[in-house]
């Protein structure tokens, strides 16, 4: 199968679990896989080492395909840099895209932000391909929750293209039951939505001395709350394991 995952983000920036490792798995099963993302800057909004910025560049990763297209670098709290940030992947994936990416049975599409809907919608015309999109944030739930947009003009309107996404797309995945009940608030078929549960990487196993460690990020004398991201808690009974 020719698999197209369309998204932001993309080794090396840290956010890249659906990004080279999963193509890269992909590719182990036997299946054809390119990536469309943007140049590297997340999260600082500041361009990666080796990396500037062109209308595109292509590379080849762990013998993946990867198609970088031009967008403005930014992720600081300016509300306008992060828009214009993902407005210009999104625009500059949705007319370079067609041309850079080879045949397409299924386009991958990983959310957030929202606007990577927009090269993909106008990919699977060009490549009459399936949709997959694979939602991490529900907008605009959370542009609400996190402030980064008050206006409920806007607001309403962002959740009108969502509706629209939800429509136009093939199936949906996302990360836990709260997100498919919500969808399904929204009237997205059940039938069309999957729970896919987020994996962690394999990292090896290390010692780490805590007070060194504690000095050394300037954490002495101080009372530390770490935030670990999302835990889904799994009731499993022993003849099960």
């Amino acid at each position: 199968m020719n698999i197209l995952i369309v998204s932001q983000w993309c080794f090396p920036e840290p956010s890249d679990l659906k990004g080279l490792p999963f193509a890269t798995e992909l590719k182990r099963l036997g299946h054809n896989v390119e990536i469309l993302t943007g140049f590297p800057n997340y999260p600082g909004g500041n361009l990666y080492p080796g990396y500037k910025i062109k209308l595109f560049e292509r590379e080849n990763i762990n013998g993946i395909r990867i198609n970088r297209v031009a967008l403005y670098p930014s992720h600081d709290k300016s509300k306008i840099g992060r828009i214009l940030n993902y407005l210009s992947f999104a625009f500059s994936a949705a007319i370079l895209g067609p041309i850079l990416t080879q045949k397409a049975d299924i386009i991958y599409a990983y959310h957030p932000p929202a606007t990577v809907a927009i090269p993909a919608l106008v990919l699977k015309i060009f490549k009459r391909a399936k949709i997959v999109y694979d939602i991490q944030d529900l907008w605009p739930d959370t542009l609400t929750a996190t402030g980064m947009l008050n206006s409920k003009v806007i607001l309403s309107l962002v959740g009108k293209y969502m509706k629209f996404v939800y429509k136009m797309t093939d199936h949906i995945a996302v990360l836990s039951p709260g997100f498919k009940k919500r969808l399904i608030e929204l009237n997205v078929p059940a039938s069309k939505i999957d729970i896919i549960y987020n994996w962690s990487l394999p990292i090896p196993r290390i010692q780490i001395d805590r007070d060194e460690f504690r000095k050394n990020v300037g954490f002495n004398n101080s009372f530390t709350i770490l935030f670990a991201g999302n835990i889904p808690h799994f009731n499993c009974r022993r003849d099960n394991l």
